[in-house]
């Protein structure tokens, strides 16, 4: 082999090694999203925090979770999304809104 034709063999291994590993991620990706039950590290990843954090909000009792062993902590996907959703911040439309409504109800009485 010439040092072009190897260069060019290089190349395409170094292509193909980025396109595999673009699908493997792809595929991590894929899996981690249909799992139901989380771990800390998976949780942390989802809710776009530390670890660390996750493990400070499970020990104050802020964050929902589950310990079936007594050691390990699991989260359930549905219930990080429900607390992720609560304290929603009204828009000002919908405040706007909102004290029309009032306002109404106080003409009314």
């Amino acid at each position: 082999m010439d040092n072009v034709s190897m260069a060019d063999a290089i190349s395409m291994m170094k292509k193909d090694i980025q396109a595999m590993e673009h699908r493997l991620e792809v595929t991590e990706t894929l899996l981690s999203n249909a799992k139901e039950v989380l771990t800390v590290e998976e949780a942390a990843k989802f809710l776009g925090l530390s670890k660390s954090f996750v493990y400070k909000m499970t020990h104050e009792g802020l964050l929902p979770f589950y310990k079936p062993n007594g050691k390990v902590c699991y989260f359930e996907r549905a219930c990080l999304l429900e607390w992720m959703r609560s304290n929603k911040v009204a828009t000002k439309d919908e405040v706007r809104e909102e004290a029309k409504q009032k306002l109404q109800q106080l003409a009314v009485e």
